[in-house]
């Protein structure tokens, strides 16, 4: 199957997990998703609470800030691609305060138990799922270029998305989200990546002095 029809499927997916939780969540209502995902997790023992606290900051400001600056150093020197700089600082900066919007918009409250980590924004979509998720696809996507080899594809594809899986858990056991946070945010999230993944492959078609040079040879 070629790549623009599985990247449509998974943007249908995408849409329609939204649309299956945003009116529960619209309405203040307990949601079986969120029974059922918080009952898996809820047997990972307290003593691994300092190793989700250490994973969840790979979805915050700092974590994001550095990794989204090592990925903008790596695209400089490494492919002497400048668009997709570009595109990445603004898909990664712009989905952060599409979030912020969503949050205001949405307006669901944090889960009333006792948060193990420090909170102060509201809760639908969790932004570390939603601005991790598209920082991770966006690092993916762009390595996944540069890189031909069948296995460091797979290693790629399995390491961004254990990061970006780990991050959303840890929002769960550490009791500042609902699961269905982090499924919204996911969900926002590869939104948010798949519309500027095409939006740069778009582009550089339409423009060829926007491909790198060693594309272009």
């Amino acid at each position: 199957m070629e790549k623009k029809k599985i990247l449509s499927i998974l943007m249908a997916i995408a849409v329609g997990v939204i649309l299956v939780i945003l009116p529960g969540v619209m309405q203040g209502r307990e949601l079986l998703l969120d029974r059922v995902f918080k009952g898996l997790l809820g047997g990972v023992p307290n003593w691994l609470d300092p190793f989700f606290v250490a994973i969840t900051h790979l979805g915050d400001k700092k974590g994001v800030g550095i990794t989204a600056l090592i990925m903008l150093v790596w695209l400089l020197f490494k492919r002497r691609d400048y668009f997709a700089m570009g595109i990445f600082a603004l898909a990664v900066a712009f989905g952060n305060e599409l979030n912020k919007f969503l949050k205001v918009l949405i307006g669901r409250e944090r889960p009333s138990l006792e948060h193990i980590v420090h909170v102060k924004s509201l809760s639908f979509p969790s932004g570390h799922a939603m601005v991790g998720s598209i920082l991770y696809i966006m690092i993916a996507f762009f390595l996944l270029k540069e890189y031909r080899n069948p296995v460091a594809r797979r290693v790629i594809v399995f390491l961004s998305g254990t990061v970006v899986l780990l991050i959303g858990a840890s929002r769960i056991i550490l009791n500042v989200h609902y699961p269905t946070d982090v499924l919204g945010g996911y969900a926002f999230g590869f939104l948010w990546s798949a519309l500027f993944m095409l939006v740069y492959e778009k582009l550089r078609d339409a423009f060829p002095l926007l491909r790198t040079n060693r594309e272009i040879k």
